[in-house]
This record gives C-alpha cells, structure tokens and sequence, in this order.
C-alpha cells in the first residue's frame, strides 16, 4: 500500500518536473554532445553512431527508461555537419519520442586544428500520457478521482534549437538552446547549456578527460555535471561524476543531485562501449531504490585514410 502512494506521489512529482526540465538526463553527457547541440554534427571527421541506454530508479515502479540513437557525419569536406537522433522516454504513465536533425557549418579558425561550428536544430515531440493505468487503489473506490481514468492525452510538439561549439584537439566549448520554443501543452521551458571539456597527457600511457555541462532554466537553480576519468593506453578508462547545484561540488541531501562511477573500453579504431552507475542524493526516491544504470556505444565508420583521422577520438 505504501509502494503504490510513493509511486503514485513520485510520478506526479517526475511529470512536472519533467515538463520543467523538458530534456532527458544522461551520465554519459560527454559522449551524447548531439543531443544538446547542434554545432557538434559532423566535428568528428567521421560517420558516428551511437546509442545511449538508461535505466533509472532500478527496482522502483514506474522510474524513467530512456534510449536514445542517433548519427552525425560531415559534408562537402567536413565545412558541413549532418545528424539524425530519436529519443524514447518513458516515465510512469508518461512517454515521449524525440526526433531531429541537426546541421552544422565548420569554419576553421587555425592550421592547428582550431573550429567555429554553427548549428541549428529541427524536430519535434511526440507525446502521450495515460494517467489510467495508475494503480490507485486505496482501499476505498469511493475516494479515487474519477478524472484519473480518463486522462489520457496526445500531441506532436514541433521544436526548433540553435547552437555554438568550438573545438580543438585538445580541448572544446559549447553554448547551445536545443529547444527555443516553450509549450504550454507540457509546460516545458527555455534551457541553456553551457559544455566544457578538455584532454590532457599524464604520461605516455596515460590521459585524464575532464568535463563538465550546466543547465539553465528560469524558475530554477543552474545544476552541472562535472566529470573526469582517466584514459588507459587509450584502450579502457576509469572515472567518477557529480550532478550536483550550481556552486557545489559533491551533491547533499538538501540541494540533491547524485554522485556515479563509470568505466569504458575502446574495443578497437571504431568501436567503444561505456558503462556508468549512479546514485541519485536528496530526491524522494533515493531511499526505494537501487540507482540507475547507463549504457553507451558508439560506432566510427572512417571512410579517410587513418593517417588522416586522429585515432582514437575523444570529441
């Protein structure tokens, strides 16, 4: 009985917080650049896939599960970026399909390596939701809303996003809008982010990648990621992550976020797989559940010559 009412609270909780924060969460936010801005598409010099599988809130009814694919590639000799992505959401009676394409133009800044990318993004959200399904249950039929068992709503949101990203071989910047139009519908906001990351060689064997990524809304606290892991003859890495508030490092009980640990493998020139734990701090849900686990893999199809190509890539 008190499962369900947690459940039940949490879900109304997780919608309204996803209409306030609109985007899907990610751990492996360092390799999912596409998502948040457009500018990024094609910077690679090569056709990369990737999908990224999320499972929030393990052992708790109801919790988000997200996947997500997508692709980029450059154009007309890397000047033009191009990419495709979908985004499946599900959390409680709530679900949601994202779709978009990005495209980017590069311009090169220096001989070195040095690139201003422009992007601007395309798409649309095909929502639902079917508060119907929720148990509720409470003993008493009497008391249960009947409106519950008829909310049941659908709609396309079309969205339009624009973004600035900066890179080099050693280091990249991003500011980017990914949705410029704010819906009533679902009640989501304008959000800025705001990425950074760099790579820097401890020794021969041995390089560490930090990173972070901050999230603006209005009406809310600035929240950021920071992570940072360590590269291993650049075959397999080790790190740790923070989502936490603005100002704060390591997330408490009451500002919230979460702490994580994460691990990867480049299998070889084209193939690397990512795996990360998390645990989520200060939210309703923390106490009922086992954390969430997040997958990544990513594809390189190099179609130049490896003297070319930087291999392996890390932006």
């Amino acid at each position: 009985m008190m499962r369900k009412v947690i459940l039940f609270l949490v879900v109304l909780s997780a919608s309204f917080t996803a209409r306030a924060q609109q985007d899907a969460m990610f751990s492996h936010y360092m390799f999912n650049t596409q998502a948040i801005n457009p500018g990024y598409v094609g910077s690679r010099e090569v056709l990369s896939v990737l999908s990224v599988l999320r499972s929030q809130w393990i052992n708790f009814d109801g919790a988000p599960r997200t996947q997500t694919l997508s692709l980029n590639s450059p154009l007309f000799n890397d000047e033009l970026g191009f990419g495709l992505s979908v985004l499946n959401d599900k959390i409680g009676p709530i679900k949601s399909t994202y779709f978009a394409i990005d495209l980017a133009y590069h311009l090169k800044v220096s001989q070195s390596g040095h690139k201003l990318s422009f992007g601007i993004k395309g798409g649309g959200n095909a929502y639902s939701s079917d508060f119907s399904m929720l148990d509720l249950d409470a003993g008493d039929p009497d008391q249960i809303d009947p409106s519950f068992s008829r909310d049941v709503r659908k709609k396309f949101l079309p969205n339009v996003g624009a973004g600035v990203y900066y890179n080099t071989t050693k280091w990249y910047a991003g500011l980017s809008v990914p949705n410029l139009l704010e819906k009533e519908f679902d009640q989501s906001q304008r959000h800025l982010f705001a990425i950074g990351g760099a790579l820097f060689e401890i020794s021969r064997d041995i390089k560490l990648r930090p990173s972070v990524y901050f999230k603006m809304t209005k009406n809310a606290p600035v929240t950021m990621d920071i992570s940072a892991y360590a590269v291993f003859k650049d075959f397999f890495w080790l790190g740790g992550m923070a989502r936490t508030a603005m100002g704060r490092i390591i997330p408490t009980a009451k500002v919230g976020g979460g702490l994580g640990l994460m691990a990867g493998i480049n299998l070889n020139d084209n193939i690397a797989i990512g795996y990360t734990y998390d645990y989520s701090l200060g939210n309703t849900t923390f106490k009922y559940n086992g954390g969430s686990h997040e997958i990544m893999l990513r594809y390189d199809f190099m179609f130049k010559k490896k003297d070319i190509i930087k291999s392996p890539r890390y932006f």
